[in-house]
């Protein structure tokens, strides 16, 4: 008996997805970064076999700087991860040239040109990688209509300074020993709709004891099976009764989360990154 060419079909399609999510998560950091005083989580659940979202974090030489990234692609399905890979290599080799690759490509590991990289401050350096991402993608692939959101933050171990150019994208929050959360809201457009777009950079600070929390849409927009939002409030209130560290500030809104939808189906990606500030 033959297999029928339907199901032949769906099993090389299957086949071909799976292929193609092993490539997503190889775009993912194996790890999060180690900084003295500070500690990092994250977790990415996909609505669908591959997703438009995508996180990073790494740290730049030479200061130990921590580069904290969270995106989301428009659209869904197989085009959105073909550009959240682009978007994320993007801003990779553009905020670590070094290790991206960058600098081999235009001249070597002694130029003129990675001595002025190395010595951006992280607000002139995050601006950098915001424009060229967005000119990139506006300029070469404009005719395709995809754009990301972008958080991009660059956080100082030491001090606890967070500077963060925020394209689109969904507020990422400070949240205080006290309960009081900080909004860090959007400093300029989503990146690849049109070139020569203006970013500038906020900062914040996070003390020993805050936490930082940067997500997607798909995060306050999920559905309960009566069809309500998570909302903002929902996700403050997870944060706030979980501030001791990135672990329990991502475990208690994902256990918000899934107590609030139950078994209702996805409709969107979730991805979130929590950063923590340890006392001493």
């Amino acid at each position: 008996m033959t297999t029928p060419p339907s199901l032949s079909d769906a099993e090389r399609l299957a086949r071909e997805m799976e292929v193609a999510r092993s490539i997503q998560r190889d775009f993912l950091p194996e790890s999060l970064p180690i900084a003295m005083g500070v500690q990092l989580e994250a977790a990415l659940h996909p609505a669908r076999e591959v997703s438009g979202d995508f996180y990073d974090a790494f740290l730049l030489p030479p200061a130990g700087t921590i580069v904290l990234v969270v995106g989301d692609v428009c659209d869904k399905g197989v085009g959105a991860a073909l550009f959240m890979a682009l978007f994320r290599s993007l801003i990779r080799a553009s905020a670590d040239p070094v290790q991206g690759g960058a600098i081999q490509m235009i001249g070597g590991r002694r130029t003129l040109v990675r001595q002025a990289l190395e010595s951006a401050t992280p607000a002139d350096l995050l601006t950098r990688v915001a424009s060229f991402t967005n000119d990139y993608i506006a300029r070469l692939h404009g005719r395709t209509n995809m754009f990301a959101t972008v958080f991009l933050g660059a956080l100082d171990p030491g001090t606890g300074q967070l500077d963060y150019v925020n394209a689109g994208h969904e507020p990422a929050l400070v949240i205080g020993t006290g309960g009081g959360i900080q909004e860090l809201r959007p400093t300029g457009p989503a990146l690849g709709l049109l070139p020569d777009r203006l970013f500038t950079a906020g900062v914040a600070t996070l003390e020993p004891g805050h936490g930082f929390f940067a997500f997607t849409d798909g995060l306050v927009e999920a559905r309960s099976p009566a069809g309500e939002a998570f909302g903002a409030q929902r996700l403050r209130d997870a944060l706030r009764g979980n501030t001791a560290s990135a672990a329990t500030l991502v475990r208690g809104v994902l256990d918000a989360l899934q107590a609030f939808t139950g078994p209702a189906e996805p409709h969107d990606d979730v991805t979130v990154l929590a950063a923590s500030r340890t006392f001493g």
